[in-house]
């Protein structure tokens, strides 16, 4: 087989590759519409310096697919189970190898990244952030260069996929020229639809900015610490755990009386000491507590109705 062939792929989406390792190349057009023919010419004789990324991962396997187990679903019914993770941030969480990743795409030219700053290193959700990096052309032909920025999440406060594109600039560059590539991010950024809020929310911590080539390609790294102006209201249902409850000072009188008033379900014996039970019952949830303390459901009811308000 001719060692230098080239394959040129006219699809609507990812195919699977085999071969992918018996070529020297792959130019993936998609469906470019009536000049497809010209302008793929234009790139293999070199007449175009090539600049496209891919706006989707190309897995290796159809299996691989995040949504593989759920499609086509059955009659008129299809169930969208990935939630956040869907694309590249399925993927990227998992750290699941793949054919491409999203973003990918190569030139004829290299592109250097440097000096990655922020016009603040600590943010409130209410400002927004100004993204400055350096690249230089240092290749030997003028080029495009898509730069990617990436936001992840390190409060460890809701799910969140593994990195997130934020904000993406493409920049046209000469031979060894450099440019200042300013992104802008504002809360939405960072945020993510908190159902207790029916809104979009940002956790107080830290954050780090991720700046690349592709999601697979990121050539610097900056954390910054960002404060939320928005206070998520402490509400006690029968799922609560008495451990949480415990760490709440203005509690803790209320949940010691419910505790003595029924005394019985907590004596220590022979068996078992107090410090075994006081472990055993701050991870019970207080729907538990109904069989440990004798509650019926009106006299929970009754509990979490006054510890809601000692919170109010």
């Amino acid at each position: 087989v001719q060692p230098n062939t080239v394959i040129v792929l006219h699809n609507g989406s990812p195919v699977e590759m085999p071969w992918v390792n018996e070529v020297s190349a792959i130019v993936e057009v998609y469906l470019g519409g009536q000049g497809v023919g010209e302008a793929t010419v234009n790139v293999l004789y070199g007449e175009v310096n090539p600049s496209g990324k891919l706006a989707e991962t190309f897995p290796i396997h159809l299996e691989d697919n995040p949504s593989y187990l759920n499609f086509p679903g059955y009659l008129d019914t299809v169930d969208y189970r990935e939630g956040v993770y869907v694309g590249y941030r399925y993927y990227d969480s998992k750290k699941q190898d793949v054919l491409f990743p999203f973003g990918h795409g190569l030139s004829y030219t290299t592109f250097e990244y440097s000096n990655l700053h922020f016009s603040s290193e600590a943010i409130k959700d209410t400002d927004t952030l100004d993204v400055y990096v350096d690249v230089t052309n240092t290749g030997t032909r003028a080029g495009k260069e898509v730069v990617q920025l990436y936001v992840k999440d390190l409060t460890g406060v809701g799910l969140r996929p593994d990195k997130e594109l934020k904000n993406f600039e493409k920049i046209s560059l000469l031979v060894g020229e450099t440019k200042t590539v300013k992104m802008t991010l504002s809360k939405r950024s960072f945020a993510w639809f908190n159902e207790a809020i029916q809104d979009w929310y940002c956790a107080s911590g830290a954050y780090e900015i991720l700046v690349g080539s592709s999601s697979r390609d990121i050539r610097l790294t900056k954390q910054l610490h960002l404060t939320s102006s928005t206070i998520i209201p402490f509400v006690i249902t029968p799922n609560t755990l008495v451990g949480d409850l415990l760490k709440i000072e203005a509690l803790k009188p209320y949940i010691q009386q419910f505790m003595a008033m029924n005394a019985d379900g907590f004596e220590a014996n022979e068996a078992i000491s107090e410090e075994m039970i006081m472990a055993m019952i701050e991870n019970f949830p207080l729907r538990a507590m109904r069989g440990f303390m004798g509650l019926s459901n009106e006299q929970l009811q009754n509990m979490m109705t006054q510890l809601n308000a000692a919170l109010a």
